[in-house]
């Protein structure tokens, strides 16, 4: 992750700084789409029988304003970091073979445009959908749930998220290891650090057995490497690789379930570097295709092969297999978001205007309106969120036999809020919305729009 201040005054002035950059952002966009609105709302009415060319007028507005978007994109990455490579970033640079992760001009649901259009102020932390899932996760407010990993044995419980934030030695009852099962570890997550010796020798040994087509001694050691570098998303991916051709499908999906609930996946480059050639790799595409075709209502296959094609470049192939498996885990998050993320919009329908409003006066939030003690439960868990008057928080949350804490600072501008840990992992951002002075919804930004989100009361 990028150096902080060291200071917490430091950090509490810069969070707030970074949380209002984006306010004079929005304003302007406000502008822009009135203005658009009402020059076709004129066109419209000065020439109805020329509606074809409005519609493609239009198009071509939208064709614009998305490449407008992805120029901002870029500029925005030229001098930050998008959320989930705080934290990818620290375990990718180790591996000279990795070359990069899913890129382009995603569509709406990859949470760029949808965010940067309704959710100014996440644009000054480079949130996007991956990073709202770990977040999500690793704060507690989601409970995790990958629903491919119930359903087989495996020598990892992919039931936990792979990666975790909370500060460190503040986890308690972390899931035991048994003979059978290396649980994932829920300790703080440490950028740029090495992998330890013997995952790195084991994940080389794995990479030359793969390369020479020897798959069951790739995973034997793979399992050895992931075992002494839990946390690697690299080294799980690679794992779903190769059960993917030994053609374990249930197992695999479980395993690419779990990286892509942290952070996009591999390029093309980076997966096709991993084998001999791209006959090796073609052969085992079409096994899962027949295999899928022969198991139509298998929606691990369907999510397996999605993964593969989008990571081929095929996203419309790719769209219609994660809709395939949506359609039997219609409530899925994960799903939805590989829909909407390999999916094209629609051109023929009229682009639904962004919910960025101003905020009404008597919303705007305030520290002393939020200095207290405040507590929530939802879904089984438990939740407890400190804030002082000087700008200090502590977050902690409860499941079953594990607690976490967070401790870290926070800032407010608008209806928003957002929490910034001390040690590692990238800010909760929030809408607060008061009901009366000792209550208040708390909803994380990026959330669906029918997720309740928290009712916190003062307690």
């Amino acid at each position: 992750m990028a150096d902080r201040p060291q200071s917490r005054d430091e950090r509490r002035s810069d969070l707030q700084d970074r949380m209002a950059s984006r306010q004079g952002d929005r304003g302007d966009r406000r502008d822009d789409r009135q203005d658009n609105r009402g020059d076709r709302r004129d066109d419209r009415q000065d020439n109805r029988g020329d509606r074809q060319d409005d519609r493609q007028d239009r198009r071509d507005d939208r064709q614009d304003n998305r490449n407008d978007r992805q120029d901002d994109r870029q500029d925005w990455r030229d001098n930050n970091r998008e959320d989930w490579q705080n934290w990818a970033d620290g375990h990718m640079a180790n591996h000279d073979w990795y070359h990069g992760c899913w890129g382009g001009d995603w569509y709406p649901g990859a949470g760029w445009n949808y965010m940067w259009d309704n959710y100014p102020v996440a644009a000054a932390f480079g949130v996007t959908a991956w990073g709202i899932n770990r977040i999500g996760y690793g704060w507690g407010y989601w409970g995790y749930s990958n629903p491919y990993a119930t359903s087989v044995s495996t020598s990892y419980d992919y039931s936990q998220p792979i990666v975790v934030y909370a500060d460190s030695g503040s986890s308690s009852a972390a899931p035991a290891e048994t003979p059978t099962t290396v649980a994932p570890a829920t300790t703080q997550v440490a950028p740029s650090v090495a992998p330890p010796e013997a995952a790195t020798s084991a994940l080389e040994d794995a990479r030359t057995a793969f390369y020479s087509g020897d798959a069951k001694q790739a995973l034997t050691l793979l399992d050895q490497a992931i075992k002494a570098s839990p946390n690697d998303t690299a080294l799980h991916e690679f794992r779903g690789l190769v059960l993917f051709s030994l053609k374990k499908y249930p197992e695999a999906a479980a395993a690419i379930y779990a990286v892509l609930s942290a952070g996009p996946g591999w390029n093309w480059t980076t997966m096709i570097g991993l084998y001999s050639g791209v006959d090796a790799y073609t052969e085992q595409l079409r096994a899962l295709e027949a295999y899928t075709k022969s198991n139509p209502k298998s929606g691990d296959a369907h999510f397996l092969l999605g993964y593969h094609y989008l990571t081929a470049g095929h996203a419309e192939q790719a769209s219609q297999q994660f809709k395939a498996a949506q359609k039997l885990l219609p409530n899925d998050r994960l799903l939805s978001q590989m829909v909407g993320m390999s999916t094209p919009p629609d051109e023929t329908r009229p682009t639904a205007a962004a919910r960025v409003a101003d905020v009404p006066v008597e919303k705007v939030l305030s520290t002393e309106k939020l200095v207290g003690t405040w507590k929530a439960s939802s879904q089984g868990a438990q939740f407890q969120l400190e804030l002082t008057k000087d700008g200090n928080f502590v977050w902690t949350y409860s499941r079953g036999q594990t607690k976490q804490t967070m401790k870290g600072v926070f800032a407010v501008d608008q209806n928003n809020l957002a929490l910034e840990p001390d040690d590692s992992g990238d800010p909760m951002l929030a809408e607060i919305d008061f009901s009366n002075p000792s209550q208040f919804k708390f909803k994380m930004v990026g959330d669906n729009a029918g997720d309740p989100g928290l009712d916190f009361k003062k307690g």
